[in-house]
């Protein structure tokens, strides 16, 4: 399945590539003011904030350390690796998890279970976000009409909406469950110590008034930024555009970078975003050159920013 993944991959970005004269790719590259792609760097800038600050704001609740600017190094550096593994950033996370053990004193129980919980809260929102965004653009792109790509999407999407809802909802059932459970063996124990102390922490996530509004409604600003930077960035060559469609093709492109086929998802995004902004009708060049500045904007830029934070917290430490 991985391998025939790779090959429909190759033979998408393939043909992308064919259509593009790359002399008028950089042309299109360069309409783009350097004040307006400052501003759409900056936009980038607030929304990693605003996720380093949905992580400290979960640490607190855990009662844990929630240093800002600590927690902001262990972001940095999971972003780091993110861009070394593939799709659903799973080394990201372990990353981060380790860190927030070695910087932060976290126990590994209480590292796993903010890395877990922040991934539920973030979750939450994005998968609901593209549920509707894929029912509204299946009905305008002839590939998602398949009923077997239309099935599979579905059942994955609401699949993860009803996991994460039955964690929420039923996490005292779950807790009294997991609680008469006797592990049998040393990983079952690892697991079992894991998912108590995940529901525990989710009760007190609940039981603080409004609290997991607030965490929803923080996650909902942080990804309705991603494709505000999109509709910005297309605003740039072309006024001609339905904004709606663009944030659907903006979640629907992530979504599919996050198949696990090449390191931080690259190519699948780009060919999927690529593909669905040429037919928007938008000259093959320009969507090119868009696909490519905004993953630069949410990607690289991230990586680099973070590469240069990481440094500067590393030398700060050694000087120390």
């Amino acid at each position: 399945m991985k391998k025939l993944g790779y090959l429909l991959l190759s033979i998408l970005l393939v043909l992308i590539l064919w259509q593009f004269d790359f002399t008028n790719l950089l042309i299109s590259i360069r309409q783009v003011p350097l004040l307006a792609f400052i501003g759409l760097l900056i936009i980038q800038v607030i929304s990693q904030l605003l996720i380093n600050y949905q992580w400290c704001r979960i640490g607190k609740i855990m009662g844990g350390n929630h240093n800002f600017f600590k927690m902001l190094y262990v972001n940095a550096r999971g972003a780091i690796i993110e861009c070394i593994t593939p799709g659903v950033k799973v080394g990201g996370e372990v990353t981060r998890a380790l860190l927030l053990n070695n910087e932060l004193n976290y126990s590994s129980q209480e590292a796993a279970t903010l890395v877990t919980m922040q991934k539920m809260v973030s979750f939450s929102s994005f998968f609901i976000i593209n549920l509707f965004a894929f029912a509204h653009v299946s009905n305008k792109i002839e590939i998602f009409q398949a009923t077997f790509v239309k099935v599979m999407v579905y059942f994955f999407l609401l699949a993860l909406i009803g996991l994460l809802v039955a964690m929420f909802i039923g996490t005292s059932f779950l807790e009294d469950r997991i609680t008469n459970i006797t592990p049998k063996h040393r990983w079952t124990g690892i697991l079992h110590t894991f998912m108590i102390t995940l529901l525990s922490n989710i009760k007190v996530l609940k039981n603080m008034k409004g609290e997991i509004y607030k965490q929803f409604l923080l996650s909902l600003t942080i990804w309705i930024l991603f494709p505000l930077k999109m509709i910005l960035l297309v605003h740039l060559f072309t006024t001609n555009y339905d904004w709606i469609f663009l944030t659907e093709v903006t979640f629907v492109s992530y979504m599919v970078g996050m198949i696990p086929l090449l390191p931080g998802g690259i190519g699948g995004f780009e060919a999927t975003m690529t593909s669905l902004l040429i037919v928007m009708q938008m000259n093959a060049n320009d969507a090119f050159a868009i696909t490519l500045l905004f993953r630069f904007i949410t990607f690289w830029f991230v990586i680099l920013i973070s590469f240069v934070y990481a440094g500067i917290w590393k030398w700060r430490g050694r000087k120390r």
